[in-house]
């Protein structure tokens, strides 16, 4: 009997030691490195970590499951590189760097879009550089609901289809021209800059670009957050100056406004235009003054005008360059900062990490 019982014990610790030693085999569905080669014909190097692997399967994933790459071979580098990424072509093959500064750090102070630098680089990649427009316009229809309608579809003045200029507007296209690669990529820039809750707005669905050289003055360079009519009209010269800077504020500016229009309750709009000190004042040409000075406010603009243009002048700030309004206009820095952190909470940011 004892016999017997010291054989049933052996078997027990036999049986328990072997459920602590059976190794793991990772499948090639939970490896982010499978199925980066096998969904989209990436294989990593060395340099990698299984972390910035799934980070990098996250974005391929946000832009399309579908794409049909081209075999490249991806390492991670230490060095700075211009757009956070190089891309190198051998005999039918591509050889990618990426920086390593793309992958934010775990103590990173970035809340809203911790992920953005690194869909920025994949993005480059993708579009070959800036350089394939079907991609770069299927980026911005999927992830940002936005449609870039064509000036040449518009030429037929037939058409009222909704790739057109003539479709959107329902007026003559003459005033408008196409988008340049570069300009959608700008674009892009700044729309994945907004949490991610925030990428698609309601009723913005179009852009365009108005041609104004010809304008007089007070119309030149200015563009217009259509909110009635679903549509941000850029004037082109904002992308013709050489001064990214510029154009990306006004891009991040025009989009605000429909988050004031469309997205921003009353609430939130009621306590805004209290801590700018705004009331109603028929003898304004805005329609509003201010009982704060000049230094409560971002920008002359933003002084001069509204609530609705303080706002969008606000955020645009708070998102290139918060520095700047934490500095001037702290209140308001925290305000945003809040509203903003409501939407990554509700929804998650786009942190592909």
């Amino acid at each position: 009997m004892r016999q017997i019982f010291l054989i049933f014990l052996l078997f027990i610790i036999i049986f328990q030691s072997s459920c602590y030693t059976t190794p793991y085999y990772e499948t090639p569905d939970n490896n982010p490195m499978s199925r980066l080669e096998q969904k989209y014909s990436v294989y990593l190097d060395a340099t990698w970590r299984k972390k910035d692997a799934h980070a990098l399967l996250k974005v391929f994933e946000a832009i399309s499951p579908n794409l049909n790459l081209q075999f490249s071979r991806w390492r991670i580098t230490d060095d700075g590189l211009e757009n956070d990424i190089k891309i190198e072509s051998k005999d039918k093959l591509k050889f990618v760097t990426i920086s390593k500064d793309v992958f934010p750090v775990e103590e990173s102070q970035e809340v809203l879009s911790p992920g953005k630098h690194l869909y920025y680089a994949v993005v480059q990649y993708v579009t070959e550089n800036g350089t394939n427009r079907a991609i770069i316009e299927l980026i911005l229809q999927k992830r940002y609901g936005i449609y870039v309608p064509s000036y040449a579809s518009s030429t037929d003045a037939s058409s009222t289809d909704a790739s057109s200029i003539k479709g959107v507007l329902n007026t003559t296209a003459k005033r408008y021209s196409n988008f340049e690669n570069n300009d959608l990529m700008l674009v892009i820039s700044v729309f994945e800059a907004f949490p991610q809750a925030l990428h698609k707005i309601p009723r913005l669905k179009h852009i365009i670009r108005r041609i104004d050289k010809d304008e007089d003055e007070d119309e030149k360079g200015i563009s217009y957050a259509r909110t009635s009519r679903g549509h941000i009209e850029f004037a082109e010269s904002i992308f013709r100056h050489g001064n990214s800077n510029r154009a990306r504020h006004v891009i991040a500016h025009e989009k605000a406004h429909f988050l004031w229009t469309y997205v921003f309750n009353r609430e939130i709009r009621t306590d805004w235009t209290k801590l700018g000190g705004w009331y109603t004042d028929s003898t304004s040409e805005s329609g509003w003054s201010t009982t704060k000075e000049r230094s409560a406010f971002i920008s002359t603009y933003a002084f001069e005008e509204d609530p609705n243009e303080d706002m969008a002048e606000s955020i645009a700030s708070y998102l290139l360059y918060p520095h700047r309004l934490r500095s001037c206009c702290p209140e308001k820095y925290e305000f945003i900062h809040e509203i903003m952190l409501t939407y990554v909470e509700r929804w998650g940011t786009s942190n592909f990490m």
